[in-house]
């Protein structure tokens, strides 16, 4: 089974992949996602996560001049929703720089470092 991945600016396709087979369709997915919507410029709360049966996207609603939405199309199971979706999330983790200990999502925005290290 074959999957589509595909990239919208505004409501213009603007880049995709035709073809991705299931089994390299979440790196796949995930190499597109991290191009057109970087955790270094979109934050995790403004980002919009939409499924339906047979497509899943991705959207950013930052209100930025230049809107992408990056969309899977192919026969989207629970399984494959659950995976992309945790590996998203892990995009938005961080971990402290010295210690390498991970940070908390509402500390790692504002904070390099951890608690105990920037104590000492």
């Amino acid at each position: 089974m074959d999957f589509e991945i595909i990239t919208f600016e505004y409501s213009d396709l603007y880049d995709g992949k035709y073809r991705v087979s299931a089994e390299e369709v979440v790196q796949a997915f995930m190499k597109q996602y991290v191009e057109h919507l970087s955790p270094e410029y979109y934050p995790e709360d403004e980002i919009c996560f939409d499924r339906g049966r047979l497509w899943l996207s991705y959207a950013d609603k930052t209100g930025g001049d230049k809107p992408k939405h990056v969309m899977l199309i192919g026969h989207i199971t629970d399984e494959l929703a659950a995976e992309i979706k945790a590996a998203v999330s892990k995009l938005y983790l961080k971990n402290c720089g010295d210690c390498g200990k991970e940070l908390p999502k509402d500390l790692s925005s504002k904070w390099a470092l951890c608690p105990t290290c920037r104590e000492l």
